[in-house]
């Protein structure tokens, strides 16, 4: 953090997870988050402006624990901070505990640990609506009483209570310390579970007359829900949400994106008209445009969807999504909680195999690592996108479902399916020695998700997407400008200004030809034509097997990287082609069409199951604490890679696809 970060007062938000700490979070700072890494660990911490009475201090949100007593990185972060003990993190001056008010025995807990800090506290007692709807009553004055700190009531998802817990945590700032709790009733220090007995005894004892429950227990709406979501036919209808997100995902972005591309191509013919032909004008049109183009095209469907799964996870059903697939997991010899990792690797799979942390058994958790990758991340969302849009018709199946987005679901069911012969050989092979883990989670109740936490939370990783990868897109994109324009010989210009000299009518066939031999003697030409025979029998030429290289830092390079050579080699026709438009014009030497649905096909296989990404081989690597598992990870998924897209094509041409 800055070190004007620093100056300003600093809170701690700490909570059980699902008690509705990240909703508060957002509502409380807005957009005016960051996000880092602790050092030493790859736990994220978020930071963002809390405005309190006429100035603003720093919100800081801590991950989800249970206890300050860590078995995991994330309650181990939690406790360092709490004690001051993080460089990059002042000493909260005040925490601000958020309490679950519908599990108030659970979440005192941790409140109990956290009192004992030092630190000035003021309780946000949330979730007060789900607390009614099981007959609970809280009386917050009383509670506020025992715990002689402020307890304010909230409902983070609707807004209200906030401005009484600002006040609240104003008035905090510079005040004393929260008292101790009065834990131990014996004359020894109790030890070992006896803590955890003494700690719930104490709590039931601040519970006494604050909390009246009902006679009987109440059957909740959650309850209903789960009867049909969560039992016989409920992972029938998980599938089938699932399969609606990624019809979505197409169709209903397809527009926008087509938008974007139409926009940013007319801006590319705008300027390529001010400028003379040579490098500044290949260079801004056909390398920073194309690149820049490629990348825009598809954040629609990126954006899209970051909201699903952000409204899923807030609205309670992703976690039943876990708890479905545990009995199924459990037959890969994992649990249930390698389904959110593994959900989390759709989005990224930095933030998947940064997730396992939560995993205690190690070889589950080696595992789920090496399988994280094979999971259809956001960055491959682009290839299918593309392909799909240009190569599959877009037709209805059964008069109701898109084929589009049937063959997307297919190529994202693909890397689950691939993922678990690779599971159960990983634990055959090399990880035989450890047990599987029991799964056991709380499921919270059903929710609106709150479309403000919804939106901010897209919105920032959509925004990270963009900004982290398109810089990283925009400069490979000019790199790989620079190596398919140069060295750029005279010799073909004064050669083919002849022809066109003498053929003035074919000055249009001519100006292409050009084109495309500046392209073949160029480096990146050169380097495709010595590697082509090896990606000849997927289908590929030179400029596609060029692509694919170009890409394994990162996969989402690809798109930017084949806008800037079929453009580049598409100049001389005297026009900026949408990608799809160039692609389908491609054509071998002898004029056949180089892109059809066999190599799309191939094309898709073979970057759903590559390991085109540094940033993962680098979070895998501090994993799991060694440089064995990536080396092992990149080796066998491209190998894996390789051999699933030349029987895609091989298998495409025996059905007369290619």
């Amino acid at each position: 953090m800055s070190a004007s970060a620093e100056r300003r007062p600093c809170l701690a938000l700490v909570g059980n997870p699902n008690a509705g700490k990240t909703t508060l979070f957002n509502a409380l700072t807005g957009l005016s988050q960051h996000t880092g890494n602790y050092p030493g660990v790859t736990v994220e911490w978020h930071a963002g402006e809390w405005r309190l009475g006429d100035g603003e201090a720093l919100l800081v949100d801590l991950p989800g624990a249970y206890s300050l007593k860590p078995h995991s990185e994330d309650e181990a972060v939690v406790r360092d901070v709490l004690q001051g003990k993080v460089e990059t993190c002042p000493r909260p001056d005040v925490v601000v505990a958020l309490l679950d008010a519908s599990n108030l025995e659970r979440s005192l807990y941790l409140l109990s640990q956290v009192l004992e800090l030092g630190l000035p506290v003021v309780v946000a007692l949330n979730m007060v609506d789900v607390a009614a709807s099981k007959g609970l009553s809280v009386d917050a004055a009383k509670l506020s009483e025992r715990l002689c700190v402020p307890v304010c009531p909230i409902r983070a998802n609707r807004r209200q209570g906030l401005a009484a817990l600002a006040q609240a945590a104003q008035a905090a700032l510079g005040g004393r310390p929260a008292p101790r709790p009065d834990l131990w009733r014996q004359e020894h220090t109790p030890q070992g579970d006896v803590v955890v007995a003494t700690r719930y005894a104490w709590a039931r004892r601040v519970l006494a007359d604050v909390v009246e429950r009902p006679a009987t227990a109440v059957v909740t709406a959650s309850d209903r829900i789960d009867r049909v979501l969560a039992r016989r036919w409920g992972l029938l209808i998980f599938l089938a949400v699932v399969a609606l997100v990624f019809q979505g995902l197409f169709s209903w972005t397809q527009p926008l994106s087509d938008g974007i591309s139409s926009l940013v191509g007319s801006l590319g013919g705008w300027a390529g008209g001010w400028l003379p032909e040579g490098a500044l004008k290949s260079l801004l049109v056909d390398g920073a445009l194309a690149g820049a183009g490629a990348v825009l095209s598809f954040t629609p469907q990126i954006a899209l969807l970051f909201i699903f799964i952000a409204a899923l996870e807030d609205c309670g059903y992703m976690a039943r999504g876990a708890y479905l697939m545990d009995r199924f997991f459990s037959k890969l010899g994992l649990s249930g909680q390698s389904f959110i990792p593994l959900l989390s690797s759709f989005a990224c799979a930095v933030p998947g195999i940064m997730a396992t942390r939560t995993i205690g058994n190690r070889r589950e958790r080696l595992t789920v690592m090496l399988v994280a990758p094979l999971m259809s991340c956001s960055a491959r969302l682009p290839v299918y996108t593309v392909m799909i849009g240009a190569f599959v018709p877009a037709r209805k199946v059964a008069g109701l479902l898109n084929l589009q987005g049937l063959v997307l679901l297919a190529f994202y069911l693909l890397g689950i399916l691939v993922a678990i012969p690779v599971s159960l050989l990983a634990q055959r092979l090399l990880l035989r020695k450890a047990a599987p883990t029991l799964f056991v989670m709380e499921l919270p109740s059903y929710k609106w998700p709150d479309p403000r936490t919804v939106l901010i939370r897209s919105w920032l990783k959509a925004k990270a997407f963009v900004v982290t990868a398109g810089t990283f897109i925009f400069c490979i994109s000019i790199l790989v400008w620079g190596l398919a324009y140069f060295p750029h010989p005279e010799a073909i210009h004064q050669r083919y200004s002849a022809l066109q000299a003498a053929e003035p009518a074919q000055a249009g066939a001519l100006a292409a030809q050009e084109a495309g031999e500046y392209l073949r003697q160029s480096f990146i030409g050169r380097a495709g034509k010595a590697l082509e025979p090896a990606f000849t029998p997927l289908g590929w030429d030179w400029r596609i097997t060029m692509a694919a290289l170009a890409s394994f830092p990162a996969r989402e390079v690809v798109i930017a990287t084949l806008g800037t050579i079929f453009n580049v080699s598409e100049e001389g026709e005297g026009e900026h082609l949408k990608l799809s438009e160039s692609l389908r014009q491609a054509s071998w030497p002898d004029g056949r069409p180089l892109f059809n649905l066999g190599v799309a096909i191939s094309l898709m296989v073979f970057f759903g199951l590559c390991a085109q990404c540094a940033s993962t081989l680098v979070v895998l690597r501090q994993e799991s604490g060694s440089w064995a598992w990536p080396a092992l990870t990149f080796t066998y998924m491209t190998g894996l890679a390789y051999a699933c897209a030349l029987a895609a094509y091989q298998g495409s041409r025996a059905l007369g696809w290619a």
